[in-house]
């Protein structure tokens, strides 16, 4: 590979570098400033980091909340049987119960408030029947909570990063606040709250917004808060737990008919592929010089002949444009010749050749084969007919063609 190939590959690449740079930045800061539910820390009431909520847990006792703080699936749903339905079920981490565990959530005693905090469509579907998550942001958005919304007081807060709607058929009566990304819905005489982020429940994000009221007013309706403090999914026991309550479980034929779920797709790809999709066109159009056919124009100012030479040359060199690089010096040796013999500077072959012939005893076909010949195959076929064009128009015109001659 020459070097000019290499640069030329280069030229190609280097557009792009930018845009992947900027893209590989947003995604390692997203994932740095994401907070991990693996994390023992993670929305616990006795974590005191950035995403602990130990904070939080202080001001709901302070509100005169009793909470149980338990670290199995099993324990929180005996402790909330315990309460007889004056009991709040804080869930931040859905997806780590074990398989099955929330769909006996509508087993509970009625009245009880289930919190699931982030939960995504499939663990929405095990939840509740009415409920599915619809979209996904790449980074959590603030809003109001809406004109309508009775589940809570608080002002604007940053909740807004996954949304939840109701399904097609359902008949529910389902609540939605903050664009639909809080959520309450009562089915089986249970109220199911879904809260699309869990940046209000987080110690870092506790003084923005109104995000600390949100979050107490979601977990202090209550007399009594079992936190689920769960940080790695659970294994499945090996026999069925007990039944928790005398609630037949739903049956299949109430489920309504689910007509379309969320996208597999997540929002922050159409973005990436339309900056992309940018990055080409802006490439195309740099690389692309001009739009539409070649337009022949005056110059400027007056260019000495071997300049103007040169640098077409080099061009029709760089593509390898024998052809036309051949046809441009015959053009400009059939004008001379022509202007010599006393003919039109525009005279055609029937005219010239013979004209030439009378002046220089050569073969018609000769000439025509060094003014009208096939273009040339190789560079050295190029150079022997430019020599052997300059060759002629000296002798015809009686004078060297020299670099700095004026054309």
């Amino acid at each position: 590979m020459t070097a000019r190939v290499r640069r030329r590959r280069w030229r190609l690449v280097l557009p792009f570098l930018p845009v992947l740079a900027l893209l590989g930045f947003s995604v390692i800061a997203h994932g740095i400033e994401e907070p991990s539910p693996s994390d023992p820390a993670y929305l616990s009431p006795a974590g005191s980091g950035p995403d602990g909520a130990a904070g939080l847990a202080e001001q709901l006792r302070a509100r005169g909340v009793t909470i149980h703080r338990v670290a199995g699936s099993d324990a929180a749903l005996d402790a909330v049987e315990a309460a007889g339905g004056d009991a709040t079920l804080f869930v931040p981490t859905p997806g780590y119960p074990y398989r099955g565990q929330l769909s006996r959530l509508s087993l509970l005693p009625d009245r009880t408030r289930v919190v699931l905090v982030e939960p995504d469509d499939s663990e929405t579907r095990q939840a509740v029947d009415a409920l599915g998550a619809t979209r996904r942001r790449w980074a959590t958005g603030v809003t109001g909570r809406g004109a309508g919304c009775r589940l809570t007081d608080a002002g604007p807060a940053a909740v807004v990063r996954t949304r939840y709607g109701q399904w097609e058929g359902s008949d529910a009566t389902v609540e939605s606040c903050y664009g639909g990304a809080v959520v309450r819905v009562v089915e089986y005489g249970k109220e199911f709250v879904l809260v699309g982020s869990a940046d209000p429940f987080r110690s870092v994000r506790a003084g923005e917004h109104d995000n600390a009221g949100l979050a107490v007013d979601l977990l202090s309706a209550k007399s009594t808060l079992v936190w689920l403090d769960l940080h790695e999914r659970e294994a499945v026991p090996p026999r069925p737990p007990r039944p928790r309550a005398e609630v037949s479980p739903r049956p299949e034929a109430e489920q309504p008919e689910r007509s379309e779920g969320p996208s597999p797709f997540p929002d922050w790809l159409f973005w990436v592929v339309v900056t992309l999709l940018a990055a080409t066109l802006a490439i195309v159009l740099a690389r692309g010089r001009r739009l539409g056919p070649p337009v022949p124009e005056a110059l400027p100012v007056e260019v000495p002949a071997a300049e103007t030479a040169a640098g077409r040359g080099r061009l029709y060199r760089k593509v390898r444009a024998r052809g036309p690089a051949l046809e441009t010096l015959r053009a400009a040796a059939r004008r001379r010749l022509a202007v010599a013999l006393g003919l039109p500077a525009t005279a055609e072959r029937d005219t010239l050749l013979p004209a030439l012939q009378a002046r220089t005893g050569e073969q018609p076909h000769r000439l025509g084969e060094i003014l009208y010949g096939p273009p040339p195959e190789t560079d050295e076929q190029l150079h022997t007919r430019a020599v052997e064009l300059r060759d002629l128009v000296e002798y015809v015109t009686a004078r060297p063609v020299e670099e700095g001659e004026h054309r």
